[in-house]
């Protein structure tokens, strides 16, 4: 592909609330202040001359820049469609009458990790549940299209169930996804309260297992407890039947990101994605996207992970599995191991058996 389909942009490092597991605060940007609106328009303009098609703008908390709108007049008239992934709180009438008079917003993605205030601000903090859905409300009110991310920690994984119903049946949501607290930014400090152990993992495999044959589909996942509960069924029932390695199985997982998407840190520093923030590969403005996405030698290298075997770590070494595993995020693994090429330990089927979980119920 000559260019990025999509482009995630941490428009800011600054956020009014601080997550105990966030991503992004610990990450190389945090220290920066924020570009000027003018820099961003710059870059919109090469985005749209290039053909990107979409633009999501992040953060930090995207909604805590007064000049938001100019961000957005940018992106339209580039011609691009545009996406948001905020916590809700600041998201008022005036700036979704913005947003929703462009025609061009995908959705903005609200995070909600509770069906109540006392679960939810456990970890996003005192009064954030309310603005959440106050945010959500304003949106729909607005007929934007509202795209929920629930994060699944030790503090929640009891209320999936509640959570379902009210993101579903209370808010009236079509559908919304999931995914579970890495060991990534401020949850490293906080991994033993946060990260779901083996008992932890295997409650939240069995109930959204469950609850996802219950409403239909209607919960979605690229990653967390309900993705790995369907693939590690699958991994197992391949290994008992002696099915054929699955496709590129066996070997590190080239990762989506390079093959159609490119990040942007919030001090205008190019990035593989938010996960692998410390591989600086240019600079907006200074640096031809063009250049980057075609020549840079550690995109190249991420692209060429598919190449890489199992078989040849120490981690892997004897394991039924190897033929139907593709080691998962880079991300993850650089920051459980410290490399970039390295299966993930936390995504690891044989070591969850081998702590005691169980994969039986893990079928749908």
């Amino acid at each position: 592909m000559r260019v990025p389909r999509n482009v995630d942009i941490e428009i800011t490092a600054r956020c009014n609330l601080r997550c105990r597991y966030c991503y992004f605060f610990n990450n190389p940007a945090v220290e920066y202040r924020d570009l000027p609106v003018e820099e961003w328009l710059k870059f919109f303009d090469e985005l749209g001359t290039l053909g990107v098609m979409r633009v999501t703008m992040a953060g930090g908390e995207p909604f805590i820049r007064e000049d938001l709108p100019q961000f957005i007049e940018g992106v339209v008239r580039n011609r691009m469609r545009f996406s948001f992934l905020s916590n809700g709180v600041l998201i008022n009438d005036k700036i979704s009458a913005i947003i929703a008079s462009t025609g061009r917003c995908d959705h903005v993605q609200v995070s909600v990790d509770g069906s109540c205030a006392e679960v939810h601000d456990s970890c996003r903090g005192k009064g954030s549940f309310v603005g959440a859905i106050r945010g959500i409300r304003t949106l729909q009110r607005h007929r934007i299209n509202v795209a929920v991310r629930v994060t699944i920690h030790r503090n929640n994984v009891h209320d999936l169930e509640n959570i379902t119903h009210f993101l579903l049946n209370e808010l009236g949501l079509p559908n919304f996804s999931i995914n579970s607290a890495g060991y990534l930014g401020t949850c490293c400090a906080n991994a033993d309260d946060i990260m779901l152990g083996i008992e932890d993992r295997q409650e939240a495999i069995e109930t959204l297992k469950r609850l996802s044959a219950k409403y239909n589909g209607r919960i979605s996942a690229q990653a967390g407890p309900l993705t790995d509960g369907r693939m590690w069924h699958r991994m197992e029932e391949a290994r008992i039947q002696g099915k054929p390695a699955f496709h590129n199985g066996g070997h590190l997982t080239a990762c989506g990101c390079p093959t159609n998407k490119i990040s942007v840190r919030a001090d205008g520093v190019i990035i593989p994605c938010s996960m692998l923030a410390h591989l600086e590969l240019g600079r907006i403005n200074n640096d031809s996207l063009v250049e980057v996405w075609q020549s840079s030698p550690d995109l190249n290298k991420l692209r060429n992970r598919y190449t890489i075997p199992l078989s040849g770590f120490e981690f892997c070494a004897g394991c039924p599995y190897i033929p139907y595993c593709t080691g998962n995020c880079p991300g993850l693994a650089y920051s459980l191991t410290g490399k970039i090429d390295h299966p993930s330990p936390d995504a690891c089927l044989r070591r969850f058996l081998k702590d005691g979980g169980s994969i039986a119920s893990a079928s749908q």
